[in-house]
């Protein structure tokens, strides 16, 4: 399991019931049950209902923007998407303890199982990815006002800046190796024109095995989750699947129907090696070695398995 299912909550049981009062009066605190920490504190509620509380750095306006545009996009995608996805219920935009609830999908993250699922079952579960990516992907909701768009234009100038940042934030923090392969990371990116020529469409933004959930029977996926970091960007960002092994991604590359360019394996894998980042930034932030831990661990892992010039 990853960083999320291991994180503990930030916020005390006695307040998420409290909050929840107004919806649920009957609620009984021991019906209200931790599951992950990452972006969002994560409850069970009932042993029927989600209940996302975010991160203590999010209790604030930044959170209740963030759970409002994800409810918008989840309302907005629910109409095309045929995967089961959270339909919210309940939300709070109170910047002091903002929250959503949704019913809870049947099945278990991915994340949690993965490792003992023989391979059938496993390129099962990779033509199943691949048939709710080529479905996300092919909308074209440009126009949506509930999801940020980046233009191939702008998006080398994004990257440029995330590397700026990371130089001015992060780099004073890292040995010369450490930096040395980031540089390379991006330099090699950044030059090749390639990577710049593609047809942004709606990603999940977050798509792992942590936010898949599955039947550990049937191993068929009974619902995608964490929609909160969903725009219309670079496609690639949707397959960083390489920890789960070569054979799975090909499974999952092979069964998708979009489009992919020339420069779409390369793409996938600086997106990949730059995983690390977020962490990092998050961490020095908000004071959180933890985090900042994590990105550390992310970085050294990439390092070994993409080592310069390879």
């Amino acid at each position: 399991m990853g960083f999320e299912e291991n994180n503990p909550s930030d916020i005390s049981i006695s307040l998420v019931h409290s909050a929840l009062q107004e919806y649920f009066p009957k609620l009984s605190k021991k019906n209200v049950n931790f599951f992950y920490h990452g972006t969002y504190n994560v409850f069970q509620i009932e042993n029927r209902f989600i209940a996302r509380f975010p991160d203590k750095s999010l209790r604030n306006e930044k959170g209740a923007k963030l759970i409002k545009n994800e409810i918008d996009i989840l309302n907005l995608l629910s109409t095309f998407i045929s995967v089961q996805i959270p339909k919210p219920l309940h939300y709070s935009l109170n910047i002091e303890n903002p929250f959503m609830v949704y019913e809870k999908i049947p099945g278990i993250s991915l994340s949690k199982c993965f490792n003992e699922i023989k391979t059938p079952q496993k390129k099962k579960i990779a033509h199943q990815i691949a048939d709710f990516l080529s479905e996300l992907h092919s909308l074209r909701l440009d126009k949506s006002s509930e999801l940020k768009s980046l233009s191939t234009e702008d998006y080398r100038e994004y990257w440029k800046n995330v590397r700026a940042e990371m130089k001015r934030e992060i780099f004073p923090k890292l040995n010369s190796e450490q930096k040395k392969w980031l540089v390379n990371v991006f330099s090699e990116f950044l030059k090749d024109d390639r990577n710049f020529k593609f047809n942004p469409c709606v990603i999940h933004g977050d798509f792992d095995t942590s936010n898949i959930l599955v039947d550990p029977n049937s191993f068929n996926i009974t619902g995608i989750i964490d929609f909160e970091e969903s725009s219309i960007f670079d496609p690639a960002t949707d397959f960083l699947f390489y920890d789960e092994g070569e054979i799975f991604l090909k499974d999952i590359l092979g069964k998708y129907k979009g489009i992919k360019e020339e420069s779409f394996l390369n793409r996938m894998k600086f997106l990949f090696c730059r995983t690390c980042i977020p962490y990092f930034q998050f961490g020095l932030k908000n004071n959180r070695m933890d985090v900042y831990s994590e990105g550390m661990r992310k970085l050294k892992k990439n390092m070994k398995n993409f080592p310069i010039n390879q």
